[in-house]
């Protein structure tokens, strides 16, 4: 439970008014039902209620539906006890290096037979390629909508500090304990020849946005803009 104060200025007068807002607590959770985490907060508007029955793991703690917790950060949950947990557009905003570490917490927490799903951006994707700022061998630098600045030569602010591609998304999955110990399906990515990969996606399991069942701008010709991955712990 948090107090809130308001200061208003009433002619020559000050009110103070006080009210409580909840936050959700690691306590909360209630393990007798199926667990869902959500990296990052829960959208806003239309799409939360698609969102519903999830956590949100946010470094913005902004209501009953999110906790306070950064991704990086060991979570303090027993092993195998989600069912599901979803990053969508979360993983570019943190160093690839710090990635694998990443993979490995959320493998802990997760049930045999639990999912998760990953998306993050296809920066073989015209739409995102062409708006990101290159050098003059057209290797990305910036994407100026993915948030942030770029300043002498590095992404701060909170952008994307990576800019995804099938190969070094795998490459994260093989260097983590999902690699040999899940079941991992690709659906949604460009291959090395710049062909789109638009495999079936059970939107039932988690809502993804930036795919072209969602997002009109890849909608027609109908190709990826994400690059989606399920991963199944096994049983």
């Amino acid at each position: 439970m948090k107090r809130n104060i308001i200061f208003l200025i009433v002619g020559c007068f000050i009110i103070e008014l006080s009210f409580y807002s909840y936050a959700a607590q690691w306590q909360d959770v209630n393990f007798s039902r199926p667990v869902y985490l959500y990296a990052g907060s829960i959208p806003k508007g239309i799409r939360r209620s698609l969102f519903k029955c999830y956590i949100g793991l946010a470094l913005d703690k902004r209501d009953k539906l999110d906790i306070y917790h950064d991704i990086r950060n060991p979570l303090p949950l027993p092993d195998n006890c989600v069912d599901r947990y979803q990053a969508e557009d979360v993983f570019e905003h943190i160093e690839y290096e710090e990635l694998v570490s990443v993979l490995d917490e959320i493998y802990r927490v997760l049930k045999p037979g639990g999912l998760f799903r990953l998306s993050v951006p296809d920066y073989r994707c015209d739409i995102l390629y062409n708006r990101s700022l290159k050098d003059s061998l057209g290797n990305i630098l910036f994407d100026p909508e993915g948030k942030g600045r770029y300043e002498n030569g590095k992404v701060v602010g909170g952008g994307h500090v990576w800019f995804p591609t099938i190969e070094s998304v795998c490459k994260l999955f093989e260097a983590s304990k999902f690699f040999s110990r899940s079941i991992i399906h690709y659906l949604h990515y460009y291959d090395t020849n710049g062909k789109s990969i638009t495999g079936r996606i059970d939107y039932s399991k988690g809502h993804i946005q930036r795919t072209p069942d969602h997002d009109k701008r890849v909608r027609n010709p109908y190709r990826a803009m994400s690059i989606v991955v399920d991963a199944y712990k096994k049983e």
